[in-house]
């Protein structure tokens, strides 16, 4: 029976609760493999290992001495209950929570993405650790097989190895990505349903050819070029899942043909072997996607938003208010246009200094936001000035909100860097449509807008000012 930081620690429950969801986890998961082990020999697919890995780099706490002897005692109760010996019992329970705790021991340093699959070498990493594991394991494992079924030595360390390394490579990407609540959108997920299908509809096909070629040479890597598509096609966890499914269908299928027994000690470890490495492939394609996504995802957002108070930029604010008004037009609704700018802001950045500005200015962005509706546009166009595109809106609401973020910044708590408290105050012009035109443009609402401001200045600041509406 073969058995398998800066973690992304889940929300810890009480540690009783969790000994005994761990306990119960890890049997369930010895069970199965049991129950698909050949008369007399080890199993064919061992998923408790794995679980258990993956238990501890979630839920350290389960390596204090009581979590690992429950660990432990799982193994050995689900042993004892299908009729294994005691002895042989507490030998393979050791070498499969050895093998468990040395892939702890090299996955915990890995950071949150590496530990979710999402990393550009995150299969790579797994794949060392889960061989390294596997080798540790073997070291105990091999020669408890070695004696209880009358194996030489290096047939029972190479048969506890390679199955335990395909189990790790099989089941291990599948239980790290499950904790991922990534929600990256890429352009293949706005594709039609159809289309989306495409690529996992691809690889049952070339399985149920490589099952109707039978055992030929070549036929295990008939699904790789749609697995690969499938990488390229989903996000990590999908791509998880259908890989496993494939591999755990070919072991389960194929074992049952040429039987991972000693009388084809050298057949099991090559074929066990070359899943393991083909495994690699679309687990790995499937990472550097991931992180090419996220790293695109990344630029995208800082070419579009200011990194001092993460509102939209200059350059984002105009896009998407061209994309907004644009709509906007074609419907023929309202819109107001705001202009809004910190009174004596120079003033805060000359007396207190500029990390009191900075604060100020992340401060008031946060209050701006949360004193607007879900569809407004606001942005940071330069230094202290702030616009806003309120849309569908009627003119007397319009000037209420522009009167209500006046109000909330001038009743706001702010501190400068020193934490002490730092009284703001802001201007706002507003511009008015009621029907938006074709000829209507952003720009020419602004520049309405920013008369309004100076006008709003020129009253002595702290209030709002607006054109007559359009």
């Amino acid at each position: 029976m073969q058995s398998a930081s800066s973690a992304p620690l889940l929300d810890p429950p009480h540690y009783g609760r969790l000994l005994i969801c761990a306990s119960l986890a890890v049997f369930a998961a010895a069970m199965v493999g049991i129950l698909l082990r050949p008369i007399g020999y080890l199993s064919v697919f061992w998923p408790a290992n794995q679980i258990a890995l993956v238990l501890l780099v979630r839920y350290p706490r389960l390596l204090r001495p009581l979590g690992l002897l429950a660990l432990f005692a799982s193994f050995v109760a689900a042993d004892l209950l299908t009729g294994t010996s005691l002895w042989l019992s507490a030998g393979f329970s050791t070498a499969n929570l050895f093998g468990a705790v040395c892939g702890w021991l090299i996955l915990r340093r890995q950071s949150e993405r590496d530990l979710q699959m999402e990393g550009q070498y995150s299969a790579l990493q797994v794949f060392f650790a889960s061989g390294v594991a596997a080798l540790a394991s073997a070291c105990i494992g091999g020669p408890v097989s070695a004696w209880a079924f009358e194996l030489s030595l290096v047939q029972g360390l190479m048969m506890w190895w390679t199955g335990e390394w395909m189990n790790a490579m099989i089941l291990l990407p599948f239980l790290l990505a499950l904790p991922s609540a990534r929600k990256a959108v890429t352009r293949q997920e706005r594709m039609p349903w159809a289309l989306k299908l495409l690529p996992v509809l691809a690889v049952v096909g070339l399985e149920m050819t490589s099952y109707m070629v039978g055992n030929k040479v070549g036929s295990l890597v008939f699904s790789l070029p749609a697995l690969l598509w499938c990488a390229l096609s989903y996000r990590i966890l999908p791509t998880a899942v259908i890989t496993m499914a494939v591999f755990v269908t070919k072991v389960i299928v194929i074992s049952s043909t040429m039987g991972f027994v000693p009388s084809n000690f050298l057949d099991a470890a090559t074929f066990r072997l070359g899943i393991t490495m083909l495994i690699l492939g679309p687990l790995s394609v499937a990472g550097a996607h991931a992180a090419r996504t996220e790293l695109l995802h990344r630029m995208r957002y800082q070419a579009h938003h200011d990194s001092l108070t993460d509102l939209l930029s200059r350059n984002g604010f105009v896009q998407a208010s061209h994309s907004l008004l644009k709509r906007l037009t074609h419907e023929g609704s309202s819109a107001a246009v705001l202009m809004l700018d910190l009174d004596h802001f120079k003033r805060v950045n000359d007396s207190h200094g500029h990390a009191s500005g900075d604060r100020l200015l992340r401060d008031v962005s946060s209050a701006l936001a949360e004193s607007l509706r879900p569809q407004d546009l606001l942005g940071r166009i330069g230094g202290e000035e702030f616009a806003v595109v309120l849309p569908n809106i009627s003119f007397l609401d319009a000037t209420t909100i522009a009167e209500r973020l006046c109000q909330t910044v001038r009743s706001g708590q702010f501190y400068t860097a020193h934490n002490k408290p730092l009284r703001a105050t802001l201007s706002i012009g507003l511009a008015y449509s009621q029907a938006l035109k074709a000829g209507d443009s952003l720009d020419d609402l602004l520049r309405e807008a920013d008369l309004a401001l100076y006008q709003a200045k020129a009253r002595g600041r702290d209030c709002a000012v607006w054109t007559a509406p359009r």
